[in-house]
C-alpha cells in the first residue's frame, strides 16, 4: 500500500481533465508529474479531451493508460478548452474535478492538497499560485517577467505567501457537483473562460482559495511573438467578460488597455506637443527598467534586455487585443491556447 493510501484509506475518486491539441512537445513533463502524484492511481480518473491532434499527442497519452487504470481519451470537435472541459465534465465520475493542461507541472502532492482543502467544504474552488518557469533557456526571461507584479499584474492567484481568497484560480479544483450545477464552462469563451466560471461561483456565494502549499508551475512561452499573441487573446476575450459581467472587472484588468490608449493618443498629439508622450512613456520606462534590474541584476544579468522587452510586449498585446475587439468585434483565434 502506498504512503498516500495510508493517509487516505478511503480516497475519493478525483477526475483530472486535460484538454489537448498537438501537445507532444509539452506532454511528457505533465505525464511525468501525473505518474509522481501521491494520490492513489486507482482513485484518479484522467480524462484527455483531444481537439484533433496530428502529432504524437495521442500515442503519449496511451502510454499513460498502460500504468493508470482509469484513463479516457475523448474527442473535442469544437477545439476550444472550455468545450473540452465540458466534454470531460459529462464523463466525470470523480467527486472532485481538477483541471490541468499541457503547460502545467503539478507537484507530487498537488491532488492530495487540493482534495484536503476541498474536503473542509469551506471552499468552492482551490489552487496554488501560478508560478511561471521556462522549458528552454530562451523562455527564462518571459518567465521572470510573468512572475513580477509589473508583468501580469499582482492578482492573488499569481503571488501569495499565505492562504488567500481570490477572484479566480489558475486551473483550479472544484466539487464536480458544483460545476454541473453551473453547467460547466461557457463555450463561447475561447480564452478567459476560467475567470468567467469563477465569477459565477463567487456570485452564488462560493469562496475561492489560493494556497501557497499547493505547488504548481506554468511553462511560459519561449518567444516574444508568442507572448504577444497570447496576451492579445487575453485582452480581446476580457471584452466579452466585461460585456457579460461588467461588475466583475477590476482596474488591474483594464490597466494595459488604459495605458495603451493613452500611448496611442499621445502619439496622435505629437504634431502639437511632445509632452504627452513623454509623460506617458518616461514613468513606464523607468518602472520596467527597475523591474528588469530587480529580477536580473544578481542572477540573470544576461537576460536584462529580454525581460525589459517582455513587459511592453505583454502590455501592448493585451491593450491592442482589448481595443481591437471592443472597436471591431473581431476576435483572434484562440484554439486550445493558454
Amino acid at each position: 500500500m502506498s504512503a498516500s493510501a495510508c493517509q487516505h484509506p478511503e480516497s475519493p475518486l478525483v477526475t483530472i481533465a486535460i484538454p489537448v491539441l498537438n501537445e507532444a512537445s509539452l506532454l511528457p513533463g505533465l505525464l511525468t508529474a501525473l505518474r509522481m502524484q501521491t494520490w492513489p492511481r486507482e482513485a484518479m480518473q484522467v480524462i484527455f479531451v483531444d481537439g484533433g491532434s496530428e502529432d504524437d499527442t495521442l500515442p503519449l497519452i496511451r502510454s499513460l493508460a498502460e500504468t493508470f487504470p482509469q484513463v479516457l481519451i475523448l474527442d473535442n470537435p469544437k477545439r476550444v478548452a472550455a468545450a473540452g472541459l465540458n466534454v470531460a465534465l459529462q464523463h466525470a465520475r470523480g467527486i472532485y474535478f481538477l483541471r490541468l493542461d499541457a503547460r502545467s507541472r503539478p507537484a507530487p502532492d498537488y491532488i492530495e492538497r487540493c482534495v484536503d482543502y476541498l474536503q473542509t467544504e469551506e471552499w468552492m474552488g482551490v489552487s496554488g499560485p501560478q508560478i511561471a518557469c521556462s522549458r528552454e533557456k530562451k523562455g527564462e526571461a518571459i518567465a521572470l517577467a510573468l512572475n513580477h507584479p509589473i508583468g501580469a499584474g499582482n492578482p492573488s492567484y499569481r503571488r501569495t505567501r499565505i492562504p488567500t481568497t481570490s477572484d479566480t484560480l489558475y486551473l483550479g479544483a472544484y466539487p464536480t457537483s458544483l460545476l454541473r450545477e453551473l453547467q460547466g464552462w461557457r463555450e463561447q469563451f475561447a480564452a478567459n473562460e476560467d475567470y468567467e466560471l469563477n465569477h459565477r461561483i463567487r456570485k452564488r456565494g462560493g469562496r475561492l482559495l489560493v494556497a501557497p502549499d499547493i505547488h504548481i508551475r506554468y511553462i511560459a512561452r519561449d518567444r516574444l511573438r508568442e507572448l504577444f499573441s497570447q496576451y492579445a487573446r487575453y485582452g480581446a476575450w476580457r471584452v466579452e467578460t466585461l460585456r457579460l459581467h461588467p461588475r466583475a472587472i477590476r482596474f488591474r484588468h483594464l490597466a494595459p488597455a488604459v495605458w495603451s490608449a493613452a500611448l496611442g493618443l499621445s502619439l496622435l498629439a505629437l504634431p502639437i506637443s511632445p509632452w504627452p508622450i513623454w509623460l506617458i512613456l518616461l514613468p513606464y520606462l523607468f518602472a520596467i527598467t527597475l523591474a528588469s534590474m530587480h529580477v536580473t541584476l544578481f542572477q540573470h544579468p544576461r537576460l536584462f534586455f529580454r525581460v525589459w522587452l517582455a513587459f511592453p510586449v505583454m502590455h501592448l498585446g493585451w491593450g491592442i487585443g482589448f481595443w481591437r475587439r471592443l472597436l471591431t468585434r473581431k476576435l483572434p483565434c484562440a484554439i486550445m491556447s493558454r
